[in-house]
């Protein structure tokens, strides 16, 4: 209970500069069903315009007609709606600083959706929104603000909070490893990553925040996840595809000691992707990962001085050559034009070369079977 409300007063004094905002002077306080779709600035008298105008910040409120936080920049306005928070001294004042953080978070300022998630989830100068709120605190959590997903995680630990939400637990839960991850936890971030990849585990299937959390285990020197993170890039999923630095992560990740990273370097440098073409290190790199234990670099340890290609393996395959089979299922692993990936059709591959005897092709199914 008490560092519950240590977070609450947390955010109150974050939010405590003073600037004058815009409110009717002299105006009674009413009960406040719908936020107003502006904060014009009728009421104020002369004297409290000229005051706005001359401070050193403008007012949070904005004239009828503008554009949302009147066209400045999204942390600049989050910054002058927090500014104003103090003298915000009615209901309208209040509510112009709620619709002014929403605006700064929809123009993708995080803090600014820290602030007015946290502003619908207690129905302060708009109205209560459970489902809202917690979106925006996502939105802030998934944009690095730590504090966002410990705010959410401890409004959905009061059972009657996660009642008013879709799978609150599952939020919380979700939430909860994301704040683990942001908190210097690399392992969490790879798990994270992973669960977003998949889509499991109440994680939504999402690419670009599962890049994002491998990135921050990466910068943490999580091997795996920069392993993954290269993946991310070499394929353009959820990221940019950019084959050079997917080459430099691969080779982060090798140096750090993930075999698999080094598999992958190998690909790159032996078809001269993102890399100068060095057939000879792939080998090495290949040899060195199946050392390991890793079979990815053990089939194109092979595949790299077998003759024939994928037409080839293929008729060889079906005539019943197991590990022909096995380098069917790596090349459609890879993608057979080294972009677009068959996952479907490797797995058939490996499962034959499984029935057909293969240790390995049985191996890779019993690795990968779930995702």
């Amino acid at each position: 209970m008490v560092r519950a409300t240590a977070d609450v007063l947390a955010i109150a004094l974050a939010i405590a500069p003073t600037l004058a905002a815009c409110a009717a002077a002299g105006s009674p306080v009413a009960p406040l069903a719908e936020p107003p779709p502006t904060c014009p600035l009728e009421g104020c008298d002369k004297t409290k315009i000229a005051a706005i105008q001359s401070s050193a910040a403008p007012s949070v409120c904005p004239g009828a007609g503008e554009a949302p936080c009147a066209g400045e920049p999204a942390p600049q306005c989050t910054r002058r709606a927090l500014s104003a928070w103090t003298e915000a001294t009615d209901e309208r004042a209040v509510s112009c600083i709620a619709k002014t953080l929403s605006d700064a978070c929809a123009l993708g300022d995080p803090n600014g959706c820290l602030y007015a998630g946290r502003m619908i989830l207690d129905g302060h100068g708009v109205q209560r929104d459970a489902e809202r709120g917690l979106s925006l605190l996502e939105r802030a959590c998934d944009g690095d603000v730590a504090i966002a997903c410990r705010v959410a995680v401890r409004w959905l630990a009061d059972p009657e909070h996660a009642r008013l939400v879709h799978d609150g637990p599952v939020v919380q839960h979700r939430l909860d490893l994301e704040h683990e991850c942001l908190t210097d936890a690399p392992t969490t971030c790879f798990d994270v990553g992973s669960r977003y990849a998949a889509g499991t585990d109440g994680f939504p299937s999402d690419a670009s925040r599962s890049a994002a959390a491998y990135a921050r285990g990466c910068e943490a020197g999580h091997s795996l996840s920069c392993n993954n993170l290269g993946d991310a890039h070499e394929y353009g999923r959820g990221v940019p595809r950019d084959l050079e630095h997917a080459a430099s992560l691969y080779q982060r990740a090798c140096g750090l000691g993930e075999a698999l990273g080094c598999a992958n370097l190998g690909h790159l440098l032996e078809n001269g992707e993102g890399v100068a073409r060095d057939v000879v290190r792939a080998r090495t790199l290949y040899a060195d990962a199946c050392r390991s234990g890793e079979l990815y670099g053990c089939l194109h340890g092979e595949m790299v001085d077998s003759r024939g290609g994928l037409d080839a393996w293929q008729n060889a395959c079906d005539r019943g050559d197991a590990r022909a089979c096995a380098f069917v299922g790596v090349v459609y692993e890879d993608g057979p034009d080294g972009y677009h990936r068959d996952k479907d059709r490797s797995m058939r591959a490996m499962e034959r070369a499984c029935k057909l005897g293969d240790r390995r092709g049985c191996a890779w199914v019993s690795g990968r079977s779930g995702g």
